[in-house]
């Protein structure tokens, strides 16, 4: 039997996990700040009294000793019956074996510690010494420019009108719920609330806090409370210029926004969708290899997802180019293979046979490049879902990229689709809105909203349905799900003229769409909950063959 190998990444937010893919769960910052000196030190040894130094000098000696030997303890728990093998510690020095580890990830995947805010002299210096250094090694080795590929964003500390402390409580919690809120995503990259703490939000210098958090946009604004009310006020500005994006206002009693409306939700979700049309406005117009690669991928994830044939097809020449600088990057040929995928749902293939074996091809390439991406698992799982015998291959995929990433939203969403082919609707509706709260600004809502139609129509919510159903087509109106499901609720609610309108218009969109190829296409196509979805199709004017 193969030896367990650990998986260490700390750049970008930190991760570590066996080579088996299986997650070891360290959460603690000062755990996870010595097992990151030990991985960066010579041989992977440093002595107590240095590390004790470096994280514990404001206890002093005696109770930097005691919270050494804690931390220890703690991370012997963890690793249960692999400590032995993996630490040697002895009561002069404290060694991590650099045969059982590998550093995975780099500089293009975002800071060096980042997240691990720890308020002790000796900690902060040696953090900013190895970025000093790792930054000076990044510029020398880098020949790709422009090589981060997400971009950067800091929630920097809001300002208060009145300075009352419950403003400065309420401020704090905002900025902390939004970073919180947008760290979620896979497709930007947060600097950690405390770290955004210390910029002094009433002397906002763009140029200074660009330098100090290497960041390309920071959310910015005001909160102020009057009688049980609050208004914050919000800007997206943009680090390289000093451009405001956009501007927003939001309203409401204080005790809903305590009690989790979706306020800040919504918020965070313009800042997302805010970011994504900088990036297609920054990147229009100029030669792929002269933009910056965290503007190309945000302009081609978001170019992909509508519904104009001139920007999906420029969509595939940025993720080409992005591959070009960063052809070990397994994220974005998963986010090619879902261009093919998309390319043929759309109706604009010209050979949907080949795209769909591109876009297998690609998510393998993703998962030879890295097997435990989740986004990379999930999309491969999605595109092999369509063969519902391989359905428990597919689940397992979706089960490991959630195990990686709980906040995995579209692998939840594919839960409910799973589920959707089961006829389970109220599991394919409780996952559709778990991955709905966890994806703040994904630019393919959509099809997250058409998922949640299909699971409505199965609890005989046809209304519901409906709604979504008009909603996704607002959003994408080539989206020819969206279309179907349009039809299946109108004609099941009995509303026979507008159905027949709307498969009218489903047909045009699909011009040999037929009751019996949807049938054969289907992955539950011998499921009752399909016959019944083909037969009000069918009734609305589908044709038979």
């Amino acid at each position: 039997m193969a030896i367990r190998r650990l998986q260490i990444r700390l750049y970008g937010s930190f991760s570590c996990r066996w080579n088996t893919g299986q997650v070891v769960d360290i959460r603690g910052a000062k755990h996870r700040a010595l097992i990151a000196m030990l991985a960066t030190a010579p041989n992977g040894t440093h002595t107590r009294s240095w590390i004790q130094d470096t994280l514990w000098r404001r206890a002093g000696e005696e109770h930097g000793r005691a919270s050494l030997r804690r931390s220890l303890s703690d991370i012997r728990k963890i690793f249960g019956h692999d400590f032995d093998r993996v630490f040697k510690a002895t009561n002069a020095d404290i060694r991590l074996d650099p045969a059982t580890f590998d550093l995975v990830g780099s500089r293009l995947d975002g800071e060096f510690a980042e997240g691990i805010d720890i308020l002790e002299e000796g900690f902060v210096q040696w953090v900013n010494q190895k970025r000093k250094l790792l930054n000076n090694d990044f510029l020398l080795s880098s020949h790709t420019p422009h090589s981060r590929i997400a971009p950067k964003i800091a929630i920097v500390p809001f300002a208060t009108r009145h300075l009352s402390k419950e403003e400065r409580h309420l401020s704090d919690l905002v900025a902390q719920e939004i970073s919180r809120s947008l760290s979620r995503s896979r497709l930007i990259r947060v600097i950690s609330h405390l770290s955004s703490r210390k910029v002094d939000g009433t002397l906002l210098d763009i140029t200074q806090i660009r330098q100090a958090l290497n960041v390309d946009y920071i959310v910015y604004g005001s909160v102020g409370l009057n009688e049980g009310r609050y208004r914050i006020d919000t800007e997206l500005i943009q680090t390289a210029n000093g451009h405001i994006e956009w501007t927003r206002q939001i309203s409401g009693r204080v005790a809903h926004l305590l009690a989790g409306s979706h306020d800040l939700l919504d918020l965070c979700s313009q800042i997302g969708h805010g970011i994504l049309a900088a990036s297609v406005e920054m990147a229009q117009g100029r030669p792929p290899g002269d933009v910056e690669s965290h503007v190309l991928l945000m302009s081609a994830v978001s170019n992909m997802h509508q519904h104009r044939l001139a920007g999906f097809a420029r969509a595939r020449r940025h993720l080409e180019e992005l591959i070009s600088r960063t052809p070990g990057n397994s994220e974005l040929h998963a986010w090619l293979g879902k261009w093919y995928v998309l390319s043929i749902a759309q109706g604009w293939s010209t050979d949907p046979q080949q795209d769909g074996r591109n876009a297998i091809d690609c998510t393998k390439r993703a998962l030879d490049s890295n097997p435990h991406c989740p986004l990379s698992l999930t999309f491969d799982g999605m595109i092999r879902s369509s063969d519902l015998a391989s359905l428990s291959k597919v689940e397992a995929q979706f089960d490991r990229a959630v195990e990686i990433d709980p906040n995995n939203s579209l692998a939840w969403l594919m839960y409910s689709r799973l589920h959707m082919f089961d006829g389970n609707g109220e599991m394919a509706l409780h996952f559709a809105k778990r991955a709905c709260e966890l994806s703040p600004i994904d630019p393919y809502s959509y099809f997250f909203d058409i998922i949640r139609a299909s699971a409505l129509s199965i609890c005989e919510d046809y209304a519901g349905a409906l709604d979504l159903a008009e909603k996704s087509i607002c959003a994408n109106p080539r989206h020819t799900s969206s279309h179907r499901v349009k039809v299946i609720a109108l004609a099941l609610m009995g509303r026979d003229e507008e159905a027949a309108t709307a498969a009218k218009l489903l047909t045009r969109l699909e011009p040999g769409l037929t009751i019996e190829g949807y049938l054969r296409n289907h992955p539950a196509g011998d499921r009752p909950m399909t016959r019944k979805w083909a037969e009000a199709l069918k009734e609305a004017g589908v044709p038979a063959r």
